[in-house]
């Protein structure tokens, strides 16, 4: 009897203290890769090889029942299943459907806390992967002009090999292209013909094989002005100032199409009403403007100036007309008065502040330098006058806002 009672006692010990009974079994130690990655197919096919996994343990022992999962991770598409429990062998597989895009599509395989696996696939659009521009020569040039060389692009797979037959669509901003689909050629280029627009400005050409990777491909072009023949008045014509004062005159020297082009001599000169304008001659900027100071003589009503190109076909001249008046009304607005300063205003003469409804109070006040009108109070709209009787000049502001200033100058 004590014989037996020891071997059982020496049973039960062995069971409490080994293998299975105490312990949580082998555990996944390593995932790898064992079939599937590295494939090639048209996208938005199914890989023709599943993905597969191994999973391990610690002993190097394969693993099963471990749950593995898939996700994709680059490319779009889809795997099926998402998740699968490696079976007797340690092995784990999923089917790999590839996204819309060519191009390199991944796929990760992860089990636990393990490190994941990434599978790479590649897709292919009609046998390609990759545009790329390949065009030479200047990309600038002027209106109108037809682009020297033209603009290319090459297709190829992922070896970076020329693919032929692949259908380049081509659309432009600005100018024009030759053609709006032209396949690749053996090399794998697609070419059109560029003619720049008539604007003097950016403009570009977009090639796209929807899809591809650097599809759609913009080049950026650059039109600039032509030869310039003819010169605009663009500043200050028609317009009233008051006798003996001054007004700016601007011209701008333009290509055929209307673009402003830089580099042409203006002779100015006074044809009417006396006075000056300077400087008598100048040259249009890189913005195709040149301008002059133009003083009125002390009479009343139109007076004229010019500006002159002779160099251009034809001479053309521009003349300008400015009305000498007696101006009595000053806008006020924020924040300034205009204009700023009234000349040989006549002794008896009222003068008026009209307000453009403005956001913030203004007022007219004048210096007390003896025989100024009364001061107009702050309002922001309506109108306030005020009339010189006494000879001199008398500047005023508003007290708000100590930068509007202004003066009326009056004369017997």
């Amino acid at each position: 009897m004590k014989r037996f009672g020891l071997v059982l006692f020496g049973a039960l010990a062995t069971v409490q203290c080994g293998g299975d009974g105490g312990g949580t079994g082998p555990s996944p130690n390593s995932i790898t890769k064992t079939a599937g990655d590295l494939q090639v197919a048209p996208a938005g096919t199914a890989l023709p090889e599943s993905l597969a996994v191994t999973v391990k343990d610690q002993s190097g022992a394969v693993l099963p029942g471990v749950s593995v999962t898939f996700a994709v991770t680059s490319g779009g598409g889809t795997v099926s299943p998402g998740a699968r429990v490696t079976d007797a062998a340690g092995i784990a597989k999923t089917r790999r459907t590839l996204g819309p895009s060519a191009g390199t599509q991944l796929v990760t395989a992860s089990a636990g806390s393990l490190t994941p696996v990434q599978f790479s696939a590649v897709s292919q659009i009609n046998g390609a992967v990759n545009i790329a521009n390949t065009t030479t020569g200047l990309l600038t040039d002027t209106v109108g002009a037809v682009k020297t060389e033209s603009l290319t692009v090459l297709v190829t797979d992922q070896n970076a090999t020329p693919v032929p037959g692949i259908a380049v669509a081509w659309t432009s901003v600005g100018g024009s292209v030759s053609s709006a689909s032209v396949p690749t050629s053996a090399a794998g280029l697609s070419k059109v013909r560029f003619t720049y627009g008539t604007v003097a400005t950016s403009q570009s050409a977009t090639a796209t094989v929807t899809g591809l990777v650097g599809s759609p491909l913009s080049i950026s072009l650059n039109a600039t002005a032509g030869t310039a023949v003819s010169i605009v008045k663009t500043l200050n014509d028609g317009g009233t100032a008051p006798p003996s004062g001054s007004v700016t005159y601007t011209v701008q020297s333009r290509d055929s199409h209307g673009n402003a082009k830089g580099g042409v001599t203006i002779d100015w000169a006074v044809l009417s009403g006396g006075g000056t304008i300077t400087p008598p001659q100048n040259t249009t900027a890189a913005n195709g403007n040149a301008s002059a100071a133009r003083t009125l003589g002390a009479g009343l009503g139109a007076q004229t100036a010019t500006a002159s190109a002779a160099a251009l076909p034809g001479a053309p001249v521009d003349t300008f007309t400015t009305t000498a008046a007696i101006i009595t009304t000053v806008e006020v607005s924020d924040f300034q008065f205009a204009p700023s300063t009234l000349s040989s205003i006549p002794s008896g003469t009222t003068i008026t502040w009209a307000w453009q409804g403005t956001t913030a109070l203004h007022n007219v006040t004048f210096d007390a330098i003896g025989g100024q009108p009364a001061n107009i109070t702050n309002r922001t709209s309506g109108t306030g006058t005020a009339t010189f009787n006494t000879a001199g000049t008398f500047p005023y502001h508003c007290t708000n806002h100590p930068q509007m200033t202004g003066s009326v100058q009056v004369v017997p």
